[in-house]
């Protein structure tokens, strides 16, 4: 059996630099090595407990080695950035790459959809090695592929505060500033309209996508929109807070994700309905069951809530 080089061992790596290794074709069909697609493999043990992110990682860097002036871009870039996406673009298993506009091999690779785009810096970031879309771009380069509604969630993600325990980061991925500025110098790039209209939709504050939907469902009912992170006792830098809320009437709303169904989680959760009860205020609590029947019970709750019934 032909020994592959160490360097082709620790990393996925293209056929042609295989050939150029000194690898047979031939070799690349054997048991230990794992066609990734587009004329990428690997060796197995390299890629048997990676996630399909990591997997597509070291897919695209092994692509983008063949051609530094390109990045990942669109849904493959929002993968890598963590970001939520519809169904139907996690199941595209195509590598999305952007470059300069000089023609390219990319439109022509199997596998690979190739954009050619003028290289702003400002749009282009890394991820170790790895050159993608910033999260802002990548908003707007799906666009074309989303609805308003999809936009609006993704665009919420991007502005959203993480949490630095568990996503190590301290900053949100774009500020809406940053978005409005980036649609301002994108005149003319596809789903940049429709972005536009997202835009004024998109709020800080949303925890999940199911927090967003609520509150887009609230307002296609024509109720009042909610405030989001609504604090029990205004002032006070500990306060709990509602997911969503109205504070003049005071009525806190909390989705309850699966996450907030484990015995600790839901101590946690009455200590903090009773710091909102004990202030006044009314709890509405939802869940996968309201949002599967597209929240119409609890706009009518909410509705009723607020006396517009």
């Amino acid at each position: 059996m032909h020994t592959l080089p160490k360097e082709l061992t620790g990393r996925a790596f293209t056929a042609a630099e295989a050939l150029r290794g000194g690898v047979p074709r031939e070799r690349l069909r054997r048991k230990d090595i794992v066609a990734l697609g587009a004329g990428v493999y690997a060796v197995q043990v390299l890629i048997a407990q990676r996630t399909p992110r990591e997997t597509l990682q070291l897919k695209a860097a092994a692509l983008l080695r063949e051609r530094p002036d390109a990045w990942l871009s669109h849904s493959s870039a929002a993968q890598i950035h963590g970001l939520w996406l519809p169904d139907r673009l996690l199941t595209d298993h195509r590598l999305y790459l952007s470059h300069a506009p000089e023609p390219g091999l990319w439109t022509r690779r199997q596998g690979v959809c190739g954009h050619r785009v003028a290289l702003r810096p400002q749009d282009v970031t890394t991820r170790g090695s790895l050159r993608l879309s910033t999260p802002g771009r990548t908003w707007l380069d799906v666009a074309p592929l989303c609805n308003e509604r999809e936009l609006i969630i993704l665009g919420d993600q991007l502005v959203r505060p993480p949490y630095q325990r568990f996503e190590g980061r301290r900053e949100p991925h774009a500020a809406l500033e940053e978005l409005a500025a980036l649609l301002d110098r994108s005149r003319g790039v596809p789903g940049r309209r429709r972005c536009l209209v997202a835009l004024t939709w998109v709020r800080v504050g949303a925890d999940s996508i199911q927090e967003t939907l609520l509150r887009l469902a609230l307002i296609r009912a024509g109720l009042p929109e909610p405030e989001l992170q609504v604090p029990a006792q205004p002032g006070y830098r500990w306060s709990p807070r509602a997911d969503l809320g109205y504070p003049a009437p005071k009525i806190a709303i909390q989705y309850e994700g699966d996450t907030h169904f484990t015995p600790q989680q839901q101590r946690a959760d009455q200590r903090r309905d009773n710091i909102f009860l004990a202030e006044g205020w009314r709890v509405l609590r939802f869940n996968s069951e309201d949002s599967r029947e597209g929240f119409q019970r609890a706009v009518a709750q909410v509705r009723a809530a607020l006396g517009l019934e």
